[in-house]
C-alpha cells in the first residue's frame, strides 16, 4: 500500500471508484430503511457524481497498480464564506479500502494533497463530517490537525407507522411566508447553543448567531428550506421548524425522504408543547409531499431535542463526527 499514488480525479476513474462504493460501508441514508442493495448502491453513486460535477469541488483518486484505493474531495463552500468571513470548505468522501492500517495509509495521502489544494484556493476553515464508526477517517482527520466540534444523532421515522395524536394546545400553527422572515430570523440569532458553529473556538458567538439568522431568513424566502412550520399566539412568535425535501431519494430509493432541519422555541413557550405541536405538524407537511420516511440530526448533547424526537416516535439511525482544521 505504500506505492499508492494519489492522482486528480478524472472521468476515466469512475469504473475503479464506483466498486469502491459498493464496498463502502457508510453510505448516505443506509440504515434509514431496508433498502435493495442495488438500490443503495445507485443512490450513493448519483450523489457522488452530483459531488464530482460541480465546479466548487475538487477530487482525487488513491491509485496502486492502476486500481482504486481511495478517494475525497474537497468541496468549496461559497454560503459558509461569505457568513463566516473567510474561505471555507469542506471535506467530502474520504473512503479507503482495506484493513484500519491500509486505509490509515491512503487517506493520509489522500488529506495530504487535499490540503495542499486548499491552501492554493486560499481556505481557512476546513470543516469534515464522518461516521463515527469511520475510525480510519477520524484518526487521519485529527493527526492532520482536526479539531471535534460536535457529534450527531440521525434520526428517522416511517410516516407509514406513525400516527398523529393531537393535543390540545393554546396557539397556532401555520406555513411561514416571505413576509415572517425578520422575526424568524430575530429568533434563530439567540436560539441556538449546540450546533458546530457555536461550539468553534474561532467563531464568535455573536457570528454564529447572525449565520443562523441569515439562514433562517433564507428558509422563509424559500432559498434554504422547502417549508418553514410556525407556532404564534397573541404574544407573537413561540417556535419555528424548518423542512426540507430530497426529491432523489424518491428516483434511485423508490422512497422520498423529507428532513428536519432547524427547529427552535422562545423561553415563553418552554412547557406548552410548541416543539411537540410543530413537529407533528411538519409531519403532516412532509406527508402531503409525498415523503414516507422523515429524518434529522440533533447533537448528541441535545437532550431535549433527542428527547422529543424519541417522544415522537423517531430512531437512531446513525452517528457522525464534526470536525474542524483552521488553516
Amino acid at each position: 500500500m505504500n506505492t499508492c499514488l494519489v492522482r486528480s480525479y478524472t472521468p476515466n476513474n469512475w469504473v475503479h471508484i464506483a466498486p469502491l462504493l459498493a464496498d463502502w460501508p457508510f453510505k448516505p441514508l443506509a440504515r434509514h430503511d431496508r433498502w435493495p442493495p442495488p438500490n443503495l448502491l445507485n443512490f450513493t453513486c448519483e450523489r457522488v457524481q452530483g459531488a464530482i460535477g460541480n465546479e466548487d469541488v475538487a477530487s482525487w483518486v488513491a491509485l496502486q497498480q492502476s486500481q482504486a484505493r481511495g478517494f475525497a474531495c474537497l468541496t468549496m463552500l461559497p454560503w459558509d464564506s461569505d457568513q463566516l468571513g473567510m474561505k471555507a470548505a469542506r471535506v467530502e468522501y474520504l473512503i479507503a479500502e482495506g484493513t484500519y492500517s491500509e486505509q490509515l495509509q491512503v487517506k493520509e495521502k489522500l488529506i495530504e494533497q487535499l490540503l495542499l489544494e486548499a491552501h492554493d484556493r486560499g481556505v481557512w476553515h476546513l470543516s469534515a463530517r464522518v461516521d463515527a464508526s469511520d475510525l480510519s477517517a477520524l484518526h487521519v482527520l485529527e493527526e492532520s490537525g482536526f479539531i471535534t466540534l460536535d457529534g450527531i444523532l440521525t434520526l428517522a421515522l416511517d410516516l407509514a407507522r406513525h400516527k398523529s395524536i393531537e393535543r390540545p394546545h393554546d396557539f397556532q400553527i401555520r406555513l411561514a411566508t416571505p413576509d415572517d422572515a425578520e422575526r424568524v430570523a430575530d429568533l434563530a440569532r439567540t436560539a441556538f447553543i449546540y450546533d458546530r458553529y457555536h461550539a468553534d473556538p474561532f467563531i464568535t458567538p455573536e457570528r454564529a448567531g447572525e449565520l443562523h439568522a441569515t439562514w433562517l431568513r433564507g428558509s422563509c424566502t424559500g432559498k434554504a428550506a422547502d417549508a418553514v412550520m410556525l407556532a404564534e399566539d397573541h404574544t407573537g412568535l413561540l417556535g419555528f421548524m424548518t423542512c426540507a425535501l430530497q426529491p432523489d431519494t424518491h428516483k434511485q430509493l423508490g422512497r422520498m425522504v423529507g428532513t428536519v432541519v432547524m427547529a427552535a422555541s422562545t423561553e415563553a413557550a418552554r412547557g406548552r408543547g410548541v416543539a411537540y405541536a410543530t413537529l407533528m405538524a411538519a409531519l403532516d407537511w412532509f406527508r402531503e409531499q409525498g415523503c414516507e420516511i422523515v429524518d434529522s440530526g440533533t447533537q448528541v448533547r441535545n437532550i431535549p431535542s433527542l428527547g422529543l424526537f424519541q417522544k415522537c416516535g423517531f430512531r437512531v439511525v446513525g452517528s457522525s463526527i464534526s470536525l474542524r482544521r483552521l488553516l
